[in-house]
């Protein structure tokens, strides 16, 4: 029974939680609810004698479209340990998908209590989330294992490594602190990989055969620009890696994991940068 359990402790591919994609998935997903209850009138909407009928469904689109928003931005902020990628794993996955939808079945109920009048209780939203979720834990789970199947065997599949040669390896890479005054001057093969966190990045480097680092105050973006070679590039919302200092290749769900020569230092590349993992073969 243990090993069945392991797969939900095992890494699951978190989504992107940009402002604008938030916005756009949500305001999709009510759109959907809308024209579900539109066409179908499920729960009764059939009966319904009201000339502001469409637009009062629209309050439950809207409803939706808040919670999944809320779901996707509030909830990463306050809980921000909780949703760390390298630490979502198909559990929270799971629990994630029915923590949305007691949020969507809470804030229908409330406009519906509070527009419609109806008799709500919290009998009635216990009552009602059960059947929700005994209805969506079978097709909810089954996807998330399914999902999570496919992406590890995507991203597993073995990479076999050939080193990268540059021209460009022995120029001057200047990299400037928003400020204009801090700055790191290395060579390009000097840099392994650059991390950031918040409004800082940390720069880590070889000097003398000794992996340093440096702290400098930028965002990532703004460091990128200041790199022109080709063999330095972005894998990650948080991370620009040297590929020509990558030895090995590995992956699970989350996507591939790029392992420097310099103390097996890996980094992750996001799937969206997956296409970089095509330059070594």
């Amino acid at each position: 029974m243990k090993n069945y359990f392991k797969i939900l402790f095992q890494p699951y591919p978190q989504r992107e939680r940009t402002l604008i994609n938030s916005l756009l998935h949500s305001l999709a997903e009510g759109l959907f609810l809308f024209v579900f209850f539109l066409i179908f009138e499920p729960f009764g909407i059939s009966d319904w004698v009201d000339p502001d009928k469409t637009l009062k469904l629209v309050g439950f689109a809207l409803v939706t479209s808040a919670s999944t928003f809320i779901h996707r931005q509030v909830f990463p902020f306050i809980f921000p340990k909780f949703y760390e990628e390298k630490n979502w794993f198909v559990w929270k996955e799971i629990l994630s998908i029915f923590v949305l939808l007691l949020m969507i079945a809470i804030g229908n109920m409330i406009y519906g209590n509070l527009l419609l009048f109806w008799n709500f209780s919290f009998r009635l939203l216990v009552n009602s989330f059960l059947w929700v979720g005994l209805m969506a834990i079978f097709p909810v789970v089954f996807w998330v294992l399914a999902d999570y199947i496919y992406h590890l065997k995507k991203y597993s599949k073995p990479v076999e490594v050939h080193e990268l040669k540059d021209e460009k390896e022995d120029e001057d890479l200047r990299l400037v602190a928003e400020n204009r005054k801090d700055f790191l001057e290395i060579k390009n093969k000097q840099l392994l990989y650059i991390e950031s966190s918040d409004n800082y990045c940390t720069i880590y480097y070889v000097e003398e055969e000794k992996v340093c680092k440096f702290l400098i105050r930028s965002s990532l973006t703004r460091l990128e620009s200041q790199i022109s070679d080709e063999k330095i590039a972005r894998t990650h919302r948080s991370y620009i890696a040297n590929l020509k200092h990558v030895e090995k290749v590995s992956g699970n769900a989350q996507g591939y994991f790029l392992h420097l020569n310099i103390e097996n230092i890996g980094v992750p590349v996001a799937r969206k940068y997956a296409k970089l993992v095509e330059v070594f073969k």
